[in-house]
């Protein structure tokens, strides 16, 4: 097929076929339409009109579409998600919405904001010196406000698509060695409170769960731990609150299996404890922040400063993968959305579990 001209080619009937831009899909993609005439000329003239009648149609679309800023929507949108998310989702919502992304996009018209503000909003991201990670997080809350606004019928199109975002790298984790896992046991156990770090090495419990944890979650005849609430800080205007909620997603609610040792320790526990809550202090749960206080005492002692608490969940993780338990049941026990996630975290663990997997079989063979 000859081509002359903008988007006009000649066929092999011998006729001339125009190619133009009819619509746009929510997504973002390009609908194309047609015209065909009988010589060049012809079919430039119904292409030239039919593009005016798109240009047209944009602008009665555009004055059609309530005027409502992108601030006024990204309000309206964070008290409509607020009945559906967790309090702490909804003040990370809000900080970032007010911090990142209303200053620069604001005081525009949703119906006004195209690809160019977007790129402009991640180039500045990127001028801010944020991370891959939190550049994409920020991003995808972006989308939302504009994918809801689509919804509602205030906009035609999503300006975020085809937006290139810097690549995230996997952010490699840490473990505990196994010499540097029963040095710092060894010295948690002769402390107060040491029962935090054995619980979180031998659990993969996060801090704000070990938090909330209430011996009505122990069932000491089956053997098992119901992880379902966390305890954590919120921000609320200029202060913060701690406050006790559902656990970070629908799969971290999960059962976790107790060995013999864990009982024992429980055991132990609820002996000298009648109150409500496995960590107490004075009736009410102990905070994340006394708990990583009694970690650093403890880790420092161990000789170990470098750590942080959230390297015991790696190092159950990685204990596990060492013995050879499956990416499924270590995603769930974890309480990770998928394998994928584990997988994704876990990378430099499973490859070089890999890899001693050949050692093994080169010996072998």
């Amino acid at each position: 097929m000859s081509r002359r001209g903008e988007n006009i080619y000649k066929r092999k009937d011998q006729r001339w076929e125009g190619r133009y831009i009819k619509s746009r899909k929510e997504s973002g993609r390009i609908h194309y339409g047609y015209v065909y005439g009988h010589s060049y000329k012809e079919t430039k003239e119904k292409l030239l009109l039919k593009k005016f009648e798109y240009r047209k149609l944009q602008k009665e679309e555009k004055n059609h579409y309530y005027p409502c800023s992108v601030r006024d929507w990204s309000q309206n949108c964070l008290e409509k998600w607020k009945v559906t998310i967790k309090d702490s989702t909804y003040n990370t919502y809000k900080y970032k919405l007010e911090k990142y992304i209303l200053p620069y996009l604001g005081k525009h018209r949703l119906v006004d904001v195209n690809q160019q503000h977007i790129n402009q909003l991640v180039d500045t991201w990127k001028l801010l010196k944020l991370s891959a990670r939190m550049i994409h997080t920020l991003f995808q809350l972006v989308c939302r406000v504009f994918r809801d606004a689509i919804t509602k019928k205030l906009i035609s199109q999503n300006p975020c698509t085809n937006i290139i975002l810097p690549k995230q790298e996997v952010k490699k984790v840490h473990p505990l060695s196994l010499m540097e896992q029963k040095r710092l046991e060894k010295t948690a156990r002769l402390e107060k409170n040491g029962e935090l770090i054995i619980i979180a090495l031998h659990l993969g419990l996060r801090i704000g769960e070990i938090s909330a944890l209430k011996w009505e979650n122990i069932d000491f005849e089956r053997k098992q731990l119901h992880v379902k609430e966390t305890y954590q800080r919120l921000n609320k205007a200029s202060t913060t609150t701690l406050s006790i909620g559902p656990v970070k997603t629908l799969s971290s609610d999960r059962i976790i299996p107790l060995t013999d040792q864990m009982l024992t320790l429980f055991t132990k526990l609820k002996k000298d404890n009648s109150h409500r809550f496995v960590f107490q202090v004075k009736g009410k749960p102990m905070e994340p922040r006394l708990i990583t206080y009694y970690f650093h005492k403890i880790r420092n002692k161990a000789g170990l400063s470098d750590i942080h608490f959230h390297q015991l969940r790696h190092t159950f993780a990685t204990r596990l993968l060492e013995s050879k338990v499956t990416i499924t049941s270590i995603s769930e026990l974890l309480g990770h959305r998928s394998t994928q996630m584990t997988l994704d975290i876990y990378a430099g663990t499973v490859f070089d579990e890999k890899y001693s997997s050949l050692k093994i079989m080169e010996r072998v063979v």
